[in-house]
C-alpha cells in the first residue's frame, strides 16, 4: 500500500491486482558476447533502511562486476528504481 501512496503523490493512478498465474523462472546465462545484470533494492520496513545492488555476469559465468550501495532510510520502492537507474548509469 505505501508503494500505492507513493505513486498517487506523482499523479500516478494504480490498483493492486491478484495474481492469476505464478510461473517459476530459472536463471539462464547471457548470449555469447554479452553480458547480463541482476539488480535488487530492498528497504527495512516500510521506510528504513536500505540499499541496492547488482552483479555482471558474461557467457561464462565469470563475474565482470558488481555494486552495493548503501541507502540510508527509504521506502522499498525507490530502492528498486535506485538500481534501476545505477544499472543505466553503468550500462
Amino acid at each position: 500500500m505505501d508503494n500505492l501512496l507513493i505513486l498517487r503523490c506523482f499523479g500516478l493512478r494504480g490498483r493492486p491486482t491478484k495474481s492469476s498465474v505464478i510461473k517459476s523462472k530459472i536463471w539462464s546465462l547471457p548470449a555469447l558476447d554479452w553480458i547480463k545484470l541482476n539488480t535488487d533494492g530492498a528497504a527495512l520496513s516500510s521506510l528504513g533502511t536500505g540499499g541496492c545492488g547488482g552483479v555482471f555476469c558474461n557467457c561464462r559465468f565469470f563475474v565482470n562486476g558488481c555494486f552495493a550501495i548503501p541507502l540510508g532510510q527509504i521506502f522499498a520502492f525507490e530502492a528498486e528504481l535506485l538500481a534501476a537507474s545505477m544499472y543505466i548509469n553503468f550500462a
